[in-house]
């Protein structure tokens, strides 16, 4: 498959890239899920191989790729840890507004450290009250001289309090319509008034900080307003598209690391005198696996070709990651099943699969929120 999909450049790109996650990241993925932590030395070695910056431009330090290149890291990356994964996609989230809308001081103050691995980002979104609908957030934005003021707070904020945040408030609570009245903003982790109020211990993903923050009378720069006031829900909408791609990369992933370990042990597995490879029922298993999962990948690389020339491919992002979430669960389970009661236990990286594949069907928009999008655009409101 890959040699009619990718460039041999790129193909170069993915080899460097399974290399360097097999010296950095496989020797800790266990330890990383254990202890609930992701090494230092980890975000290090990303930020020298430009893995934080691959679709910023070269003049703000970064690599120029585009998100073709970005989920290519992010399907290898999360075949050997979901959590490394997912804190680094946090960052190149945060930073995309940045790269879209930016002002020139913006992009040369906050988008070259991320995109040089200096800092982590954030993008906080989701809150107590509010999660799929985005418009009703209640956390607000008011400005007073030069200065935005912003009270409230955001939950499930992944790097939370560890970088830059990318902040969406209200900012005119009388529009006509929530989505009329909603701006995006930079908020530095050391800004007086933002503090971290837990940490939210999560089934899968483990060793990504992820947590609760409360915005109390936080004071930043008019300048730190990404866009026009008010054109927030238009960022984030925009945004989205990179978000699903790359959750549907993190999806293929997990299902090739699932089909992998699935595959070994059915070859290496003995009863009734052969190996269990040898069973029907096995086979089938394998068989209906690797298909979705080709069917998924083909999906993604389409996807990101499309972003990559300049499109918005709002409802096929939607229909990837449904597709890659709601199919790989059941891959993770059927690998699970394969591997019996091995697979049940941590000495197999299965049940590790499955608790992180979950997350793909909520983050970012919930399988049934994908399915809305879908209908809305093939059927209209």
């Amino acid at each position: 498959m890959e040699e009619f999909i990718f460039s041999k450049e790129e193909l170069e790109f993915r080899k460097n890239v399974i290399e360097f996650s097999e010296e950095n990241i496989a020797p800790h993925a266990r330890e990383i899920d254990e202890k609930n932590e992701i090494p230092q030395l980890i975000f290090d070695a990303m930020g020298k191989q430009g893995y934080f910056g691959l679709t910023v431009p070269k003049e703000y330090g970064g690599l120029g790729k585009g998100v073709f290149y970005h989920c290519n890291v992010t399907e290898i990356l999360g075949k050997y840890s979901g959590a490394v994964s997912m804190a680094r996609n946090a960052t190149v989230y945060s930073l995309t507004p940045i790269q879209m809308y930016g002002t020139p001081e913006q992009k040369e103050k906050f988008l070259r450290p991320l995109a040089a691995g200096k800092s982590l980002g954030s993008i906080c979104i989701t809150e107590p009250e509010v999660g799929s609908d985005t418009a009703r957030m209640e956390t607000k934005a008011v400005l007073e001289g030069d200065e935005w003021v912003i009270n409230g707070k955001k939950r499930f904020i992944t790097n939370g309090g560890q970088g830059q945040h990318i902040v969406w408030a209200i900012t005119n609570p009388n529009a006509e319509r929530p989505q009329k009245g909603m701006s995006c903003f930079i908020v530095p982790k050391e800004t007086k008034g933002l503090s971290v109020e837990k940490r939210h211990d999560l089934l899968g993903m483990r060793g990504v900080h992820n947590v609760q923050l409360k915005f109390e009378n936080v004071r930043i720069p008019k300048e730190h307003l990404i866009g026009k006031e008010n054109e927030g829900f238009n960022i984030l909408m925009r945004m989205f598209v990179t978000e699903r791609a790359t959750a549907t990369a993190e999806a293929t992933a997990f299902m090739l690391g699932a089909i992998e370990t699935a595959k070994k042990y059915s070859k290496e597995r003995v009863q009734f005198g052969r190996p269990i490879a040898k069973f029907q029922a096995i086979r089938f298993m394998i068989a209906d696996m690797v298909t979705i999962c080709y069917a998924a990948r083909l999906m993604l690389w389409n996807l990101c070709r499309q972003i990559d020339a300049g499109g918005n491919p709002f409802k096929e992002a939607a229909m990837s990651k449904l597709f890659a979430s709601s199919q790989g669960i059941q891959i993770c389970l059927n690998a699970l099943q394969i591997c019996g009661g091995d697979g049940y236990t941590k000495e197999y990286p299965v049940e590790r699969y499955l608790r992180d594949m979950k997350l793909m069907q909520i983050g970012g928009g919930t399988d049934q929120i994908q399915k809305l999008i879908i209908a809305r655009e093939e059927l209209g409101r």
